[in-house]
C-alpha cells in the first residue's frame, strides 16, 4: 500500500484536532440537551453552564493554538478563518456590550456561549460525516456501512424525540400521568420506546405513528421528524458524499462503490454527477411541491410561517414517500383540495420512480431538445430498466385504482346512514375514482390516505389489494420500499419466458441476465418471510385480528405507513417488532443479510448438477 504524502506530524495534529473538536462538540450537544430538553434541568444549572463555558474556552484556545503553531499561517487561516471570525465577533460583542452597559455583558456572554455551542455541534456532525467518508475508504462492506449509519441516525433522532421538550404540554402530562395498572417508570419507558419508534418510522420513511404528529409533538419535535425524513429519503450515503462534493473533493473509489451499491448505478465514474442530480431533483421537486401546497395551507392557517412549514413538511414527506402528516386524520379532510392531486400525488410518483430512471428520462429529454434545435449529437434511447419501471408503475397505478373502485362499488352493501361520508363507499362516482387513484398511488409506500381505511370503512377485498400494492412498493434506488417494481417485472418476464419454452427472460429486444432474475427471486422470498415473521410476532404480542395485524406488518415491511388504526394500540414488544420490520424493510432484507454475512469470497468450485422435479 502506498504511503501517505501527508507528513506524520501533520497527520497527528489533524487527528488530535478532530478528536478534540468531537469531544467538545459531544459535550456541547449533551449539555444543550440536558439544559433545554427538560422542563427543569437534570443537573444544576451552574454545572451545565460551567461545562459549556469550559467547552467554548477550550475550543477557542485550540483554534488559536492551531493557527499560531501552524507551519503555514496562510493555510491555517484559510482552514480556520471562519472560526476566527466568529471568535473575533464575540470579542467585539463583549466590548460593545461592556461599553454600553455593564449589566448587559452577562446576556451577551450567554448569547455568545450558546452560539459557539451550536457551532461546536455543527462541527461534531461534520466530524461524523468525515468519519463516514474515512470508513468508506476502508475495508468495510457498503451494506454494513449503510446499516451503521441508519442505526446512528435513528439513535440520535430517538434521543431527541424522547426529550420532554419535544412534546406538547398535553403530551407531557399524559407521559407523566400514572395509571392504576402501571408505574411511572413503565410509562416513561413506553414514552422512550414511542420516541424511538417515531424516529425509526421517520428515518425509514414509513409513516406509522404511535404519537399524533400534529398534537403530541411541538415545533421542535416536528422539525426533528422532518430532518429524519429527509435523511432517510435521500439516504445517509448521499448526504455524506454531498459534503465531499460541495467541498470540491473527488469521490474515492470506495465511496463510489458505496453509492453504486445503494443507488444501482452501473458506471462508477458517473457517481459525482449522480449525487448532484439526486440533490437537485430532490430539493427542486420539494420546493415546487411546497409552493403548490402553500395557498391551500395559507387559507387554513394565519400568518406566513405556519403555512410555509406545513407546505414544506408535507412536500418533503410526499417526495420521500414517508406518509407523515401534520394532521391527525392524514389527508382525509383535504380530499377535495386540488393541492393533494397536483402536488402530493405527483411528488409520490416522482420520488418512487427511482433516481436511475429519472436520470435516464432527463438525459433523453436533453437529447430530444438538442435534436429539435438542430444540433447533432448522440440519440438517446430509454434503458431497459427505465422502460420496465415506467410500464410497471403505470400498470400498478391504473390497475390498482380500477380494482379499488370496483371493490368499493360492488362490496358489501350497508345502509347509507351508517356509511362514513369520507369513505369511498359514501362518495359519488367522480370522487370515488379520484380517491381510488390516490390510494393506488399512495399504497405503494407513501402512506398518506384521503379516505378512512379502517376495518369498518373499507372492504376486505380492498384491504387485500392494498397489501399487494404495499408488498410491491416503488422502484429501485428510490425513496420507496417493498420488493420494487423491477423485481416484480423481472419475475413476470421469467414466467412468460418459461411458458414460451425460453430459458431466459426477454423484453424490448433485450435479455435480462440470469443473475438479475435470481436476485429478484431472493428479494421476493426474503420480503415474504419478513412479512410472515412480523405477522406472527404481532399475533403473539398484541391483540387484534389477523386482517389488522397482517395489514400492519405488510405496511411496516414495505415502509408504507398505512394502518387500520391499530398502531397506537400496540404493546411495547409489538412496537419493537414493528421497528425492526421498518428498519429491515427500508434497508432491504437482502442488504441486511449481506451486511451480517460479511465479505466472504465466492466459492471457486461447483458441485455436480442433478435434476429436481418441479410442479
Amino acid at each position: 500500500m502506498a504511503r501517505s504524502l501527508v507528513p506524520e506530524p501533520q497527520r497527528e495534529k489533524a487527528t488530535w484536532w478532530r478528536i478534540t473538536v468531537s469531544a467538545l462538540g459531544g459535550a456541547a450537544l449533551v449539555s444543550l440537551a440536558l439544559e433545554y430538553g427538560f422542563e427543569t434541568p437534570v443537573l444544576p444549572l451552574r454545572v451545565l453552564v460551567a461545562v459549556q463555558v469550559a467547552a467554548v474556552t477550550a475550543y477557542i484556545l485550540t483554534v488559536i493554538m492551531l493557527v499560531v503553531t501552524a507551519p503555514s499561517r496562510r493555510a491555517a487561516l484559510r482552514r480556520h478563518g471562519w472560526e476566527l471570525v466568529i471568535i473575533l465577533a464575540g470579542l467585539l460583542l463583549f466590548w460593545a456590550e461592556y461599553e454600553a452597559r455593564h449589566q448587559r455583558i452577562l446576556k451577551a456572554g450567554t448569547l455568545y456561549v450558546g452560539s459557539v455551542q451550536v457551532m461546536l455541534v455543527v462541527r461534531f456532525l461534520i466530524g461524523v460525516v468525515r468519519w463516514n467518508l474515512e470508513m468508506s475508504q476502508r475495508q468495510l462492506h457498503p451494506s454494513r456501512l449503510i446499516l451503521i449509519l441508519f442505526v446512528l441516525v435513528i439513535t440520535i433522532g430517538g434521543c431527541l424525540l424522547s426529550l420532554p421538550k419535544a412534546l406538547t404540554p398535553e403530551a407531557r402530562e399524559r407521559m407523566l400521568a400514572v395509571h392504576e395498572d402501571e408505574s411511572a417508570e413503565s410509562n416513561v419507558t413506553r414514552h422512550i420506546v414511542g420516541g424511538f419508534f417515531t424516529a425509526t418510522s421517520a428515518a425509514c420513511v414509513t409513516g406509522l405513528v404511535v404519537y399524533d404528529t400534529e398534537k403530541d409533538f411541538n415545533r421542535f419535535g416536528q422539525i426533528v421528524i422532518l430532518v429524519l425524513i429527509q435523511l432517510g429519503g435521500l439516504g445517509i450515503m448521499i448526504f455524506a458524499s454531498l459534503f465531499g462534493v460541495l467541498a470540491g473533493r473527488q469521490l474515492s473509489l470506495r465511496q463510489s462503490l458505496v453509492l453504486q451499491d445503494a443507488y444501482s448505478q452501473q458506471t462508477i465514474g458517473q457517481m459525482r454527477s449522480t449525487v448532484r442530480f439526486i440533490v437537485f431533483v430532490t430539493f427542486a421537486s420539494e420546493l415546487v411541491g411546497a409552493a403548490i401546497c402553500y395557498p391551500e395551507f395559507a387559507a387554513r392557517h394565519p400568518g406566513f410561517l405556519e403555512p410555509a412549514f406545513q407546505s414544506v413538511f408535507h412536500a418533503v414527506s410526499a417526495f420521500c414517500n414517508a406518509g407523515f402528516a401534520l394532521r391527525t386524520e392524514s389527508l382525509v379532510t383535504l380530499q377535495d383540495t386540488w393541492c393533494v392531486y397536483l402536488s402530493i400525488m405527483p411528488l409520490i410518483i416522482i420520488g418512487g420512480l427511482g433516481f436511475p430512471a429519472l436520470q435516464d428520462l432527463w438525459a433523453n429529454l436533453l437529447a430530444w431538445i438538442r435534436v429539435r434545435r438542430g444540433h447533432r449529437g448522440p440519440r438517446y434511447r430509454l434503458r431497459l430498466h427505465t422502460r420496465i419501471v415506467l410500464i410497471t408503475t403505470v400498470l400498478l397505478i391504473v390497475g390498482g385504482a380500477g380494482f379499488l373502485y370496483l371493490f368499493e362499488t360492488i362490496g358489501p352493501q350497508t345502509p347509507l346512514s351508517s356509511i362514513d361520508p369520507h369513505s369511498m363507499a359514501g362518495m359519488g362516482t367522480f370522487a370515488r375514482v379520484r380517491a381510488a387513484l390516490f390510494q393506488s398511488v399512495t399504497a405503494r409506500t407513501a402512506g398518506f390516505n384521503t379516505v378512512p381505511i379502517d376495518i369498518n370503512s373499507m372492504s376486505p377485498a380492498s384491504h387485500a389489494l392494498l397489501m399487494m400494492l404495499m408488498f410491491v412498493g416503488g422502484s429501485p434506488a428510490s425513496t420507496a420500499g417493498g420488493i420494487k417494481t423491477a423485481a416484480l417485472a423481472v419475475l413476470l418476464l421469467s414466467v412468460i419466458g418459461t411458458l414460451r419454452r425460453r430459458n431466459r427472460a426477454e423484453a424490448f429486444g433485450r435479455t435480462v441476465p440470469l443473475a438479475v432474475i435470481e436476485r429478484a427471486g431472493v428479494v421476493v422470498i426474503l420480503m415474504g418471510a419478513l412479512v410472515a415473521i412480523t405477522t406472527l410476532g404481532l399475533l403473539v404480542t398484541t391483540p387484534g385480528t389477523l386482517r389488522e395485524l397482517l395489514f400492519e406488518a405488510t405496511s411496516a415491511c414495505g415502509t408504507v405507513g398505512l394502518s387500520t388504526g391499530i398502531t397506537a394500540k400496540l404493546t411495547v414488544p409489538a412496537q419493537t417488532i414493528i421497528m425492526l420490520a421498518m428498519f429491515a424493510g427500508r434497508l432491504g432484507p437482502l442488504t441486511i443479510l449481506i451486511a451480517l454475512a460479511g465479505g466472504e469470497p465466492p466459492a471457486r468450485y461447483a458441485y455436480p448438477e442433478e435434476q429436481v422435479t418441479i410442479g
